[in-house]
Order: C-alpha cells, then structure tokens, then sequence
C-alpha cells in the first residue's frame, strides 16, 4: 500500500486500513513514515482514507469500557492559533455540571500546550487500567484518557511528529479514535473540509455529536468569527450573538509562548479570575457540549449552567481534587 500511495494512488478505505495496520506492525521505517507524513501534507486526506486508518486505530487500541455514557471533548489541533486549553477546561466544567466525561487527548504536536501537556503540568498521573478510570469517572465524573497509553501501535510515530513540529494527518484522527468509544463527541475542526468528513463518518455511526469550525481557522468555538455546527440532525451558523457575548479578537484567546503561561490563564478561569473573554469563549464551548449530551435542554440552560459551574467554584475545587488525588 505504501508504494501506491507514493506513486499518487487514493488509497481505498479497505487500503488505507491495512497501511495503517502494516505502520503499527512496524513495517514502515523512520523514513517510510516521513514520506507518509508528507504525501498528506501535500494533498487533502479522501473521506476513504479517513475512515480507513480510523477503523485500523480502533481496532488495534487497548479497549475500555466505561460504566456510564460519557461525552469526548476534543479538538484537532493544529490551528496554529495557540490559544489556552479550552477544551480541556470544558471538559473539567461539564464534569462539575453533571456531565460524564471520557476526555481523549495527547501531547501537542505542533504546539506548546495540547491537553497532555497542561495535565501533566499539573501533575496528573496518567491512567492506563479501565478500573483506574472507572474509578475517576465515579469519584470525579471525568476521566482523563492519554492517547499513548492506548495506542500503543503509534508509538514509533510520536518522536517523528514531535520533530516535525507541524499539524499532520494524525491530527485529524485523535478525535474519531477514543478507545472508550464515547457514545457522545464535541469535536472541534480547524478546516471545513475536515468537520465535514467528520459530519459524513459520524452520521453512519451511533453517535450523538456536535462539530464545531470557526470561520477564521480555529478548532473550537472561539468567538472570533462565526462558526459552523454540524450536528445529528441539522447543520448551522452561530455567533457570539447566539451566546448573548462580545466579539472577540485573537488575542483574547492566546495562550502566551510557554506553558507556565498557558497554565495561568487555565487556573485563572476555573478559579472564576481569567479575564470575560476568556471565561466566555470557555462557556460557549461547554455549552455546545452540554447541549449535545443533554438535548432536552435549551443553549441558554446549558450557557447557564456552565457559568455556574465556573462561579460557583464547583469546577476549580474538582480540579484540585482531581490533581491532590
């Protein structure tokens, strides 16, 4: 499979899901995943393609199964806008609003501060047992599942990504490929083409879901620019108006150059002390979220509950206990 995608052939899906199995049986070298890497760097990944290395991922990914439905919050990465964690932040809000939550995510690649990186800064050990997580969910209603744990077939890929420094293709599964395989996603995109595939892959699944693409290239609800959302039943455009919040600049959302910086602004908002911007852009998201896990509610409810969550304290005193565990 590999010399035909190097010759330009489109891998079909069944192709591209033995590529995938041969890359983790390590049948390709060093070399051989580089010029995999940039054969997608120089062309769009197909729907086929997509859905064929999703499938090989999954399939190969140590299993955990968790005792109640969850929700993933999780983004692609690779904007380049170097904003603070939001998605790990609305991953710590739902929990403290009553929201399950299987928070898939991974070192950053191309950035200073994926979900990984903000964790760990904090000192959360990363689980791998199922009974572990279980355990989290039922104490704290969030668990937090590290990529490499449980993609153990990936692992010759993570220096070469890590040396590369840019967004790849990889990017684009982390948000399909959960080994708990949450029965609800909010996902966010940084490329149209991509939230669409997204809308196509999720739609022939069981899943209840919500995908998000800020018009000005961000991979969540960023208040910035309109944003398109996809969901089970509908398609739509929303604004902060839709929010009842201002508009922002870039830089309201800007996570700084370090981790100590980015790690700041992450405590500042759960501790109800970021700046409005920076809570609102927050609750956007965790209110999309929310409404797709609760889809009897209404988005102010949903608006509602998430800053009370914030306000009250609940989500910062569920942080300190999830980090002094």
């Amino acid at each position: 499979m590999f010399q035909k995608l190097c010759t330009g052939h489109i891998l079909s899906e069944r192709e591209a899901y033995a590529l995938m199995l041969d890359l983790a049986a390590k049948k390709l070298n060093d070399h051989q995943i580089s010029i995999l890497i940039g054969i997608f760097q120089t062309r769009h990944i197909s729907m086929q393609e997509l859905n064929g290395f999703k499938n090989a991922l999954l399939e190969l990914a140590i299993k955990i199964d968790l005792h109640k439905p969850c929700i993933d919050v999780c983004g692609t990465g690779g904007d380049k806008k170097n904003t603070f964690n939001i998605s790990t932040l609305s991953a710590i809000i739902l929990a403290a609003a009553e929201v399950p939550v299987a928070k898939h995510g991974n070192y950053g690649a191309s950035s200073v501060s994926g979900s990984s990186d903000i964790l760990n800064y904090f000192g959360h050990r990363f689980k791998s047992n199922p009974a572990e997580l279980n355990y989290d969910l039922e104490k704290h209603n969030i668990c937090f599942i590290h990529a490499p744990l449980f993609h153990p077939g990936l692992k010759n890929v993570a220096p070469i990504r890590k040396n590369i420094g840019v967004t790849t293709f990889f990017n684009l599964l982390g948000p399909l490929v959960n080994p708990a395989n949450p029965k609800y996603r909010y996902i966010g995109t940084f490329n149209s083409k991509i939230a669409r595939m997204y809308n196509y892959i999720l739609q022939d699944s069981n899943h209840n879901f919500t995908i998000v693409h800020s018009f000005d290239g961000y991979d969540e609800i960023s208040l910035t620019s309109d944003a398109k959302v996809y969901s089970n039943s509908k398609e739509t455009i929303v604004s902060n108006t839709n929010f009842n919040f201002s508009k922002l600049q870039p830089k309201d959302i800007y996570a700084g150059e370090t981790i100590e910086a980015a790690a700041e602004i992450f405590v500042n908002v759960l501790r109800n002390e970021g700046t409005q911007a920076q809570k609102e852009v927050v609750i956007a998201n965790t209110a999309l979220a929310m409404n797709c896990y609760y889809s009897n509610l209404t988005l102010e409810e949903c608006i509602a509950r998430s800053k009370e969550a914030i306000e009250s304290k609940k989500a910062f005193h569920l942080f300190k206990n999830i980090i002094d565990q």
